[in-house]
C-alpha cells in the first residue's frame, strides 16, 4: 500500500487541522501508510511529524509575528480575517522532499508555514485541499470581493483597504509561482464553483470531495443527562451557536444579534460555545455562554441536548460542526449561499434559509421548534443522512482512489 504524508499547520487547532486529522486518521483504519508533517503539533501522535528543535518552533514564530507586523503596519483594512504571506523559505521543504511518500497531500499552509515559491520544489505528486479562500485569493484566508475571479488590479481594491495593497502583491506572486501541475479538491460543491471561477485555478484539476465524520464518536447521546451535565435545568427550547472565532462577522453572529432584536422565540434559550463574541450582551434572548468545549464526548452531549443549530455564516466552504451536529440528531438552520447545503437537505434534516434573510430564517427556526412530531422524524434524519453519506468508511476510500490514480 502507498505512503501519504499529510502536510497542515496544526495537528488539532483549527477547522482544517481537526478535518485533516480526521482524514488522516480513517486512512490509517484503511490499512494505508498515512502521516501528518506540522508546524504546530499538540498530541502524542507518532505518526504526527512536528518540529524537531525549540528553535524551529521560535523562528516559525518570528516569521509569523514578523508578518503580522508588516500587515498591520503597511495595510488599512476592515476585513478581520487571517492573512498569510507565505514569502519566506523554511525548512519544511526539506522535510517534505525528504520523507519517502507517495504522494503529498497539502491542506491549510498558512502562518507561513511553507513560502509559496517552495510550492512548486515538491518533488512528489501533490494534492492540496482547500480548506478556505487563501489559495484563490491574496494574502486574505477570506474575501467578500471578485478580485480573486478578475485579478488584483490597482483599479479593483476594496474601498475598505488602503496604503499598501500587499494583496494584490501576493496574488501576483502566487500568479508567477503556481505553474505546476497539482490537484485540487474542494470540500464543497459550492467552494468548487467558486476555486473553478477564480484566476489563479481555473485550469487547474479540480475534484469535490466532502469531509468525512466517525459516526462511532458522532451521535445522540441522552438528551437529559446531557442537560445535567452542562446543567441546564429549564425545559426551554436550546438554540446552538459555536465558532472557534465567534467574534468573526463571517460566521454570522452579528446576524443573530439583529434577528433576536427583530424576532421573538417563545421559550427559547440560547447557548453559545466557543471564543466570547464582543456583542452578547446585546442579545434580546436568554442566553447562556458556556466557553470552550475541548472534548468530543462533551460537545457531542452539548449538540444532543440542543434542539437547533443556528449556522448563519456569511461564508461557510463547509461547516463540520453543522455536520457534527446533524450526526447527533440536531437539525440545522443555513443559508443557501453556502457550502453547507452539501449535507443539509431543505425540510429534511435542516431549514435553508435565503441568504441574509432574517425573515426567512426565523422562519426555519419556528418550523423546526413547532413541532414536535415532526421534529422527532427530522432528528432522526439527521443521523441517518450523515452516516449514510459522510462516514469515515465512504469518504476514505474516495480519497485512496484519488491518491491511486495520482500514483500511477
Amino acid at each position: 500500500m502507498f505512503k501519504v504524508l499529510h502536510v497542515n499547520y496544526s495537528d488539532m487547532i483549527g477547522g482544517a487541522a481537526i478535518g485533516v486529522n480526521r482524514l488522516h486518521t480513517a486512512l490509517l483504519k484503511n490499512g494505508i501508510d498515512s502521516k501528518l508533517l506540522v508546524c504546530d503539533k499538540t498530541t502524542n501522535d507518532t505518526n504526527v511529524i512536528g518540529p524537531t528543535s525549540t528553535l524551529e518552533i521560535l523562528v516559525n514564530q518570528f516569521k509569523i509575528s514578523l508578518s503580522r507586523f508588516i500587515k498591520k503596519k503597511l495595510v488599512k483594512t476592515s476585513n478581520k480575517e487571517t492573512f498569510s504571506f507565505n514569502f519566506f523559505d523554511t525548512k519544511v521543504l526539506k522535510k517534505i522532499n525528504s520523507y519517502n511518500s507517495d504522494v503529498v497531500h497539502l491542506h491549510w499552509i498558512g502562518n507561513e508555514m511553507i513560502s509559496i515559491s517552495q510550492l512548486k520544489k515538491i518533488n512528489k505528486p501533490i494534492i492540496w485541499s482547500f480548506w478556505d479562500m487563501w489559495p484563490v485569493c491574496g494574502a486574505e484566508h477570506h474575501s467578500y470581493d471578485e478580485r480573486y475571479i478578475n485579478g488584483y488590479t490597482k483599479f479593483n481594491r476594496p474601498d475598505n483597504e488602503s496604503g499598501i495593497d500587499l494583496n494584490r502583491y501576493i496574488w501576483n506572486y502566487k500568479k508567477k509561482n503556481f505553474n505546476f501541475d497539482y490537484t485540487i479538491t474542494t470540500p464543497s460543491k459550492w467552494f468548487y464553483n467558486i476555486v473553478k471561477k477564480s484566476n489563479l485555478h481555473k485550469n487547474k484539476k479540480i475534484i469535490h470531495l466532502p469531509l468525512n465524520i466517525d459516526i462511532s464518536n458522532w451521535k445522540p447521546r441522552n438528551i437529559e443527562l446531557s442537560k445535567d451535565f452542562f446543567k441546564i435545568k429549564n425545559n426551554k427550547k436550546i438554540l446552538l451557536f459555536g465558532s472557534a472565532t465567534s467574534t468573526n462577522d463571517r460566521k454570522g453572529f452579528d446576524f443573530l444579534v439583529n434577528l433576536f432584536k427583530q424576532k421573538k422565540f417563545k421559550n427559547c434559550k440560547l447557548l453559545v460555545f466557543g471564543e466570547k463574541p464582543k456583542k452578547i450582551e446585546d442579545l434580546n434572548i436568554d442566553y447562556e455562554y458556556i466557553g470552550r468545549i475541548k472534548d468530543i464526548y462533551s460537545l457531542n452531549m452539548l449538540y444532543s441536548l440542543s434542539d437547533v443549530l443556528l449556522m448563519p455564516s456569511k461564508i461557510e466552504l463547509f461547516g463540520q460542526i453543522g455536520m457534527e451536529a446533524n450526526a447527533c440528531g440536531t437539525p440545522c438552520v443555513i443559508f443557501d449561499n453556502t457550502g453547507a447545503t452539501d449535507y443539509i437537505k431543505h425540510l429534511k434534516n435542516g431549514y435553508i434559509s435565503k441568504y441574509l434573510d432574517i425573515n426567512d430564517y426565523a422562519e426555519g427556526i419556528n418550523w423546526l421548534i413547532n413541532d414536535e412530531i415532526k421534529y422527532k422524524e427530522i432528528s432522526e434524519n439527521c443521523h441517518k443522512h450523515i452516516s449514510e453519506n459522510f462516514n469515515d468508511e465512504i469518504i476514505s476510500k474516495k480519497f485512496i482512489e484519488l491518491y491511486s490514480k495520482i500514483i500511477n
